[in-house]
């Protein structure tokens, strides 16, 4: 019960430093000649609704506040997640001609121009934030984009043309996971973990890798069609490749090692004193297993 309620504060808090970091957001964006075609989706949604929406964001400013950051560094640390989530949404965008995200341009139509125009001004506000939190060091911008690089390498291996045989479970998590899932994740602690040299950061990235982990295996699980009709390689397409077991039992294994290693996950964060259970943990998972549409599996977490 206690933890229960410490980390319902941490999060209520975490919450209204979002709304600082996002109504910066929206003043600096003030400053170009297009503003009034500038669009940002931020809105004025409650906390039920931000927790849906948000939950990962709100987790690491958490972590960022139990970690005794000072809330002024966090606010800028805020605008920084924000930023990277639109970078990795706008790149999405372009490779799968869609119109995702918290920031649109009106008026141009064309989506790769306007979500390579989104990534710049992005960009820019980026590494601004970094070097006024870091005295005007760029280690921390070329620590992120050094992550963003790992990441896109990740997600090029993806490609299931460049293999004549389907790659393992082994790989796919070294290789592939591992970027795109470990290290996504975990790029929204990369600033604090350089700026701030802070070794109860370090622990908690730890485990915020193996919950990202978890999150991309939960994915592939939800995206196995999908991925299949688009030529990219799944972890779960592998398990049921190099299985001989009946395909619902490898479906059932899988998700309860997703979960396992999710646990994992906040485990590390519990043993270094964040205020997050197993119990609580399940309920994180349960309410992302009925977003991601799974809520058939849901029982296999209790």
């Amino acid at each position: 019960m206690k933890n229960h309620i410490l980390l319902g504060k941490l999060l209520m808090n975490a919450f209204k430093i979002l709304g600082k970091a996002q109504n910066e957001i929206e003043s600096d964006l003030k400053n170009f000649k297009f503003t009034k075609e500038l669009e940002i989706d931020f809105k004025n949604i409650n906390f039920k609704e931000s927790f849906k929406k948000n939950f990962f964001t709100l987790l690491i400013i958490s972590i960022l506040l139990e970690s005794k950051v000072s809330k002024k560094h966090i606010v800028s640390y805020g605008k920084i997640i924000t930023y990277l989530r639109q970078i990795v949404t706008s790149t999405d965008n372009m490779i799968d001609n869609e119109d995702k995200g918290l920031i649109f341009i009106k008026s141009l139509k064309n989506q790769m121009v306007s979500n390579s125009l989104i990534m710049l001004i992005c960009q820019n506000f980026l590494t601004k934030e970094c070097l006024e939190l870091n005295e005007g060091k760029d280690i921390a911008v070329k620590k992120i984009f050094d992550k963003i690089y790992l990441i896109a390498m990740s997600e090029s291996l993806r490609d299931k043309s460049q293999y004549l045989e389907y790659p393992n479970e082994k790989y796919i998590l070294e290789k592939i996971h591992s970027g795109i899932g470990g290290e996504l994740l975990k790029i929204s602690l990369e600033a604090p973990l350089v700026i701030e040299e802070n070794s109860k950061l370090r622990e908690y990235s730890n485990g915020i890798f193996e919950i990202g982990m978890a999150l991309q295996a939960l994915d592939d699980f939800f995206d196995i069609e999908e991925d299949e009709e688009s030529g990219k390689i799944n972890l779960l397409r592998s398990a049921l490749l190099y299985s001989e077991k009946d395909e619902e039992v490898v479906r059932e294994e899988y998700l309860k090692k997703v979960s396992e290693n999710a646990y994992n996950g906040f485990k590390i964060l519990e043993d270094n004193e964040f205020p997050i259970n197993k119990k609580e943990a399940k309920k994180v998972l349960k309410k992302l297993f009925e977003l991601r549409g799974l809520k058939e599996y849901v029982s296999i977490l209790d």
